[in-house]
Order: structure tokens, then C-alpha cells, then sequence
């Protein structure tokens, strides 16, 4: 028997609904929080996010699959209308398995992975970051911070500050500006610039400004470095899929 677990967003409806999957799971699977080998999520993509941390270190071994009880649905594919859909496509292992790329940023001693986007900010003090690309430089920033997210995130938070819209299916890493500062002293790319697994972002702060560092849903708030290396990790997460839902069809039902 296959072993599984289920993370719930923990409201009312998401955990009734946990309930009853483990309910119908209970022949054809073994419950197991410590060492599943499949994921399911019952929420929206916050605890998708929620979910691959806690299993971070079990990448290689677990899979996940979303059902939709959340605000918005960009990694989960089923919602309320095909629960019996769902459990029994999950009952006779009718799904197809695909991976999302991670991003990731190491400094001297600290290691971070994120599955949608890596965001270096401050909406207090004006930033100061001297940008590299495989260490070519490229600019000198200034303004709030800067944003670096994977396929998957690049309809998260990359979207709402002017970023591309990208297939989650392919090995790219995007950076955007957070609230850049564009005049005739200081002058910046002020345009998104997508880059694939060969290249390396370098982020040197030169002032050595404490920042905010998130990581998907995470956040190290007390982040101090001299250089972060960012690059598309080799670690990725599992996903399994029973139906095919497009990239198209995502952005109409959330956005359009």
C-alpha cells in the first residue's frame, strides 16, 4: 500500500473535506505524516507552498497533488465539484507525474530553496544592490528590492510587479524590480530578464544592508549578506495530475 498524508489549510470546510478522503483512503492507502510517498493538499496554492517546505527534505521521494479549497488555484488542479472525481482517480493511481523546477539562493553559511519566488526587500530604506550575472555585471539597483521567481511563481508575485507570464514546465528563473527607482541619476534594466539553469544571479550589497528575505511563504527578517548566489536549483518537486488543466485555462479562471 502506498503511503500518504494530507496538509489542510486547517479552516472548517478544507479539514471536512480531509476527513472524507481519508475516510475513502482508508483500504487503498496507509496514512503516514512522517514518510509519505504522496502529498495531497486541501487549500489553495498557499498550502501547496506550506506543504513542499515541510517535506523539503523528501523531494526526491514524495510526490504532491492540490485539490482547491483555497483563493487561488495556480498549483492545485481539482475543486469541490470532483471530489468523487478525485478520490477515484487517486483509488486507481490514474495520474500522470510532472516536476517543477525550484529556485535557490546561497550565501557563506545560509541555504535557501523556493518553489515559486526568492525576494530580497525593504519598504522602509532604499535598497542598494549591485547585480551580476555569472558575474558579469549587469546594473546597480535602487528601490525596494528585487524579485526572483521560478516558472511556477511567475504567476504569483513576479505577476503583480509586471513580470512574464511563463510555462511551469519550463527550467527558467526571472528577475523583476520591486518599486525600482528610474531617473536621470540612477537607471536600471526596469524590465524583467529571464535566464536559465546556466546562469547565476549574484546579488552583492555593498552597504551591507540588513533585508528581508522571503521564500515562498517564509521569511528570514533579520537576512544579512555580503553576495547571494541565486540559480535554478537541481532539487525540483513532484507533482501528480489525474486530469490536464492549461496554462490558458488557469489564467482565465483566475485573472480573466
Amino acid at each position: 500500500m502506498k503511503k500518504y498524508t494530507i496538509v489542510s489549510r486547517e479552516d472548517n470546510y478544507s479539514n471536512t473535506i480531509k476527513e472524507k478522503m481519508m475516510q475513502e483512503f482508508k483500504d487503498d492507502f496507509l496514512y503516514d505524516e512522517t514518510s509519505p510517498e504522496i502529498v495531497i493538499t486541501v487549500g489553495g496554492d498557499g498550502t501547496v507552498l506550506k506543504a513542499v517546505h515541510q517535506y523539503i527534505d523528501y523531494l526526491d521521494t514524495v510526490s504532491f497533488i492540490g485539490f482547491h479549497t483555497g483563493t487561488l488555484g495556480f498549483l492545485t488542479d481539482y475543486d469541490e465539484n470532483e471530489l468523487d472525481c478525485f478520490i477515484e482517480g487517486m483509488k486507481h493511481e490514474q495520474f500522470n507525474s510532472y516536476t517543477r523546477n525550484l529556485v535557490e539562493c546561497t550565501t557563506g553559511k545560509q541555504h535557501y530553496l523556493a518553489l515559486n519566488e526568492l525576494r530580497f526587500e525593504n519598504s522602509i530604506k532604499t535598497q542598494i544592490f549591485e547585480v551580476y550575472v555569472n558575474d558579469e555585471y549587469l546594473e546597480t539597483f535602487r528601490g525596494s528590492g528585487l524579485c526572483i521567481s521560478s516558472s511556477s511563481g511567475s504567476t504569483a508575485y513576479n505577476k503583480t510587479l509586471g513580470g512574464a507570464v511563463v510555462l511551469s514546465n519550463l527550467s527558467i528563473m526571472q528577475l523583476t524590480e520591486i518599486q525600482g527607482i528610474s531617473n536621470n541619476a540612477y537607471r536600471s534594466l526596469n524590465a524583467p530578464l529571464i535566464l536559465d539553469k546556466t546562469q547565476t544571479i549574484r546579488i552583492h550589497n555593498p552597504k551591507h544592508q540588513q533585508v528581508v528575505l522571503g521564500y515562498d511563504h517564509l521569511v528570514d527578517s533579520q537576512f544579512s549578506f555580503d553576495d547571494a548566489y541565486i540559480n535554478i536549483s537541481d532539487k525540483c518537486a513532484h507533482f501528480l495530475q489525474i486530469k490536464k488543466v492549461s496554462l490558458i485555462d488557469r489564467l482565465r479562471k483566475s485573472f480573466i
